[in-house]
């Protein structure tokens, strides 16, 4: 598996925010949004081998292990290491782009997933692979990353058509307004959670947090 880094941390964004997580970040990403902050995942690694990864992991004291990139499912070992990781009693976030099926993952028990829905100041609004919509279970979660006006209203469009049985975060992009978005929200009386990145607002924007 081509990896760009592994890390002790907190999880800092989505539903599971502030639990403690080993986290695993792959190389390589089929999207380039335009705010992305792991442009740096997007060439080079570090090829490490899958058992050399699940030896690393049984020494973890964490319960969770996030699986980030990139695009981690662009791994070719991305679906028999959440397997490994789950036998072994952990669970796992994936934290996705939402491009690629997640078919094979949500059949995985002990697996949660992330997955961004992404809206135009991304440039990948185009991006979703929406047969993930119907997959999607109840403690999964899409995050909409807002960083305008009109992203939030195209965020609005999904929400008022949702059927998933997935939970709706909104996430305001690093720099963006959080006061602005909870008003938002609140004004329009929805039906979802609005979260910070807390790892940012912990250690700033550096790698490996």
């Amino acid at each position: 598996m081509l990896l760009t880094e592994r890390f002790h941390s907190i999880q800092g964004e989505g539903k599971y925010i502030g639990i403690p997580m080993y986290f695993v970040r792959t190389n390589l990403c089929n999207l380039r949004c335009k705010w992305c902050d792991s442009t740096y995942t997007f060439s080079g690694g570090e090829e490490v081998s899958l058992d050399t990864l699940i030896s690393d992991i049984k020494n973890i004291s964490e319960d969770w292990v996030c699986f980030t990139g990139g695009e981690p499912m662009l791994q070719r070992e991305s679906i028999q290491f959440m397997k490994e990781c789950t036998l072994m009693g952990k669970n796992v976030l994936l934290e996705t782009g939402g491009s690629l099926s997640v078919e094979k993952v949500v059949q995985i028990v002990g697996t949660y997933i992330d997955m961004d829905i992404k809206t135009p100041s991304s440039g990948e609004q185009d991006s979703l692979y929406k047969e993930n919509l119907k997959l999607l279970r109840e403690n999964d979660y899409v995050k909409f990353v807002i960083s305008d006006e009109r992203d939030y209203i195209y965020a609005l469009s999904f929400i008022k058509q949702w059927e998933s049985k997935a939970e709706i975060l909104l996430q305001p992009a690093w720099g963006t307004d959080l006061k602005w978005l909870v008003e938002k929200v609140l004004d329009d009386r929805l039906n979802v959670r609005v979260l910070p990145q807390l790892h940012k607002i912990i250690w700033g924007t550096k790698r490996g947090v």
